[in-house]
């Protein structure tokens, strides 16, 4: 069999940009170890696998923006928690995937990988027949871990997919997806049955092994394939731009010019020796000897003929007066503004002079709107999934009305005033508001600590009234006069 593992060329040409977004995201090491990838050869000749180019990017300095923008907006989306409601899904939330990652982490990645990538394969899977355990009941079927869960696959690990039309809509019926470097599964709609054929081979030698399941439910198998792709250009299935590609281009704009400054710093910073030596250096044959002048002030530029003006011969030093290099410190500064706006303000510096209030509640609300677009829109893919999920796990519908899912779009919340504290509280007394919701929305208000739960924020109140001193009786119960 020929090697099916790879990406289709649809999706492959996507891959350079994606594999650039990712470097810059994860930092200086991985940009610097791509070599001349990132950064041209500064000189003709120089071999870019070699040490002279390896100095040349250790002197050249890098900065992190991508990496600062992506945690800006990870941090703006999940300074609250996502908030999943749901009977079925609720009791697995906190072991939602195959390596029992939480609901949080889950919603993190796929926050994480739409801003970075745009393309990411989300889905529910379930455990073969294979792993069932032997003592296995409708009671224990949680804790034993026999339960559908939630799968993720990057834009790598998308091979291909294929789109035709049930029911009058047009739906993935293919799906190629890679489980690592030895294995991947197909994934089809064949007459309205969800086949899995899954390919896998050992240590990557030999032919590969196949397998083919038809997941059920109810001991009846899907009529549909229960995974999404998850993008915010939702009326096309292909690759597009992500947020983050802009900042990471201009990045790799401002690294190039990083080292260009690195460069003009090296050669011409120092003083430049010179020895003036009016005779020329010839070789035995009495032909003169080419003179090569490498720049740097570890070097001594030797000039043979008569000197001019000023020149004697003798020992010199040539002073690098700077013009060129106050150049690029400008335009790096640009470059800079530039990462600062297309981060959405998460690079830029606070202004000195205040701001009114509401004006700058409306400049943060107009430049964190692509962050909130982008947030609703994975929220809602995510809600379609865990309702598979939950009917999976035994609601009675696909698109279980009481499964949930909201993520955060309160992304520069205004503290609540003391008046709307008072009215939470008559709420609450009203029996209009439970003390759980009146807590978060004084939490989301700015009256509490952020990364506070309610869980143990419950657990400390009820500890301070454990701990409470009992009322001393009175005289009146004593009989004291």
């Amino acid at each position: 069999m020929t090697e099916q593992n790879i990406q289709s060329d649809r999706l492959s040409r996507h891959a350079p940009q994606v594999k650039k977004v990712r470097d810059f995201v994860a930092g200086e090491n991985a940009v610097k170890a791509a070599l001349d990838l990132y950064m041209p050869v500064p000189s003709v000749g120089m071999d870019p696998r070699g040490q002279p180019f390896k100095n040349f990017l250790r002197r050249t300095s890098f900065f992190p923006a991508a990496a600062r923008v992506l945690d800006g907006c990870l941090s703006l989306v999940f300074q609250e928690d996502p908030v999943l409601v749901s009977p079925t899904v609720s009791v697995i939330k906190d072991s939602i995937t195959y390596d029992m990652e939480s609901i949080e982490l889950y919603s993190e990645k796929l926050i994480s990988e739409t801003l970075q990538t745009n393309y990411t394969m989300i889905g529910v899977d379930a455990p073969s027949e294979a792993d069932k355990p032997a003592n296995l009941n409708g009671a224990n079927a949680i804790d034993l871990g026999y339960h559908p869960f939630l799968v993720l696959y990057p834009f790598e690990a998308i091979l291909d997919h294929g789109v035709g039309r049930v029911g009058g809509k047009q739906v993935f019926n293919y799906m190629k997806l890679s489980d690592g470097e030895n294995a991947y599964r197909e994934l089809r709609l064949i007459n309205g049955i969800y086949t899995v054929t899954i390919y896998e081979r050992e240590d990557g030698k030999g032919e590969y092994k196949v397998r083919t399941v038809v997941p059920t439910r109810d001991g009846k198998p899907l009529d549909f394939i229960p995974f999404k792709l998850v993008t915010t250009k939702k009326k096309d299935r292909w690759p597009s731009k992500s947020l983050l590609d802009d900042v990471v281009n201009v990045n790799c704009n401002h690294y190039i010019l990083e080292g260009d400054h690195a460069s003009a710093l090296f050669n011409c910073a120092g003083p430049q020796k010179v020895v003036v030596n009016p005779a020329q250096r010839k070789d035995e044959e009495g032909n003169p000897i080419p003179n090569v002048y490498p720049a740097g002030s570890d070097h001594i530029w030797e000039i043979h003929g008569a000197g001019g003006e000023g020149q004697q011969a003798g020992v010199h030093f040539l002073e690098f007066s700077g013009t060129s290099v106050v150049a690029i410190r400008e335009q790096l500064k640009e470059l800079k503004s530039q990462m600062s706006a297309l981060g959405s303000r998460i690079l830029q510096d606070e202004k000195a002079a205040p701001e009114a209030a509401e004006a700058l509640a409306i400049r943060r609300t107009s430049e964190n709107a692509a962050i909130v677009t982008l947030t609703n829109s994975v929220a809602k893919d995510m809600e379609e999934v865990l309702r598979w999920l939950s009917w999976w796990m035994g609601a009675a519908s696909k698109n279980d009305p009481e499964t949930r899912f909201t993520l955060n779009v309160d992304l520069v919340p205004a503290k609540l005033t003391p008046q709307e504290v008072t009215e939470i509280r008559n709420l609450k007394a009203a029996g209009l508001y439970t003390e759980k919701e009146a807590f978060y929305a004084l939490r989301a208000g700015g009256w509490q600590d952020d990364t506070l739960k309610w869980e143990a924020h419950k657990a400390e109140i009820d500890a301070e009234v454990i701990d409470l001193p009992l009322a001393l009786p009175s005289t009146s119960d004593t009989g004291a006069e």
